[in-house]
């Protein structure tokens, strides 16, 4: 996994959001322009702030045992913190989602389900009912031709989250 370091700067172009990493390195998030609610017009440089999301999220998915290769983690926590520090208020769409009798989520992972399949999450945002999420799987569908991406946002209640277990934890404790 990619450390924050004092030369990594925001960035638009054409593309969207981009990250440079030094180096003559650059990282394309998943978000457009058009998802954005501000954009950087220069260099915005990597701030405390910034990193500290980054910690953050990369100590919450290091702590869950979830597998992850270094360059997949480092692409959730890159679009995690650019979600986080650009990406415009998501509506509510609870709807899509089956309610929850035990709901919550695990080093902030979730997944989410309906009778299209399950998808995983990580919870960006929270406050006392609603969840502001990030697409982790795939793909996540919401209803037969329409799916959530990759990286997109999703905000959902709280009772919609299903905590999220490795197979290999219940597996042992079964055992």
């Amino acid at each position: 996994m990619l450390q924050p370091k004092a030369d990594w700067y925001w960035y638009c172009d054409q593309q969207g959001l981009m990250l440079s990493l030094g180096q003559n390195l650059q990282f394309k998030t998943a978000y457009k322009s058009k998802c954005l609610t501000t954009m950087p017009t220069d260099k915005q440089w990597f701030s405390m702030e910034d990193s500290a999301h980054y910690v953050n999220l990369a100590e919450q998915l290091q702590a869950s045992y979830i597998n992850l290769s270094s360059a997949e983690l480092t692409q959730i926590l890159i679009n995690g913190v650019a979600a986080l520090v650009f990406h415009k208020p998501v509506a509510l769409r609870s709807w899509y989602f089956t309610e929850q009798t035990h709901f919550g989520a695990i080093h902030q992972l979730a997944s989410l389900e309906n009778e299209l399949g399950k998808g995983d999450v990580i919870v960006l945002e929270q406050d006392a009912n609603v969840a502001t999420c990030m697409v982790i799987s795939t793909s996540l569908s919401l209803i037969n031709d329409k799916q959530l991406a990759q990286f997109e946002l999703i905000k959902v209640m709280k009772n919609r989250l299903i905590p999220f277990i490795l197979q290999s934890t219940l597996l042992s404790q079964s055992a």
